[in-house]
């Protein structure tokens, strides 16, 4: 592991003491969850968008968010976006299996 170190502002600082009581864990593991949460919401977000531009496959898109193909046809679905193949479409398509 990487260490890394960062100011943070002193609201944060009382958030991150409230979360360690919370979830019964020492600051650098409530730190680490924190960092995967975002670096995997970002991830997310960054293929919605390349979808949303046409600039990636959904196949691409969920290999790149870490997400199962479904869970990424349900994301994109939610936000709108057209990937020529619908929630609906695949429900129909799991019916002939």
């Amino acid at each position: 592991m990487k260490a890394v170190t960062t100011r943070i502002p002193e609201d944060d600082e009382e958030a991150l003491a409230e979360l360690e009581t919370e979830l019964s864990a020492d600051r650098s593991e409530v730190l680490r969850r924190l960092i995967r949460q975002g670096l995997s919401d970002w991830r997310k977000e960054r293929a919605l968008d390349q979808l949303r531009d046409h600039s990636i496959t959904l196949r691409k898109a969920a290999e790149f968010a870490d997400v199962s193909y479904v869970e990424m046809l349900t994301l994109a679905a939610k936000e709108g976006i057209d990937v020529g193949y619908t929630t609906d479409d695949l429900e129909r398509d799991l019916g002939r299996i």
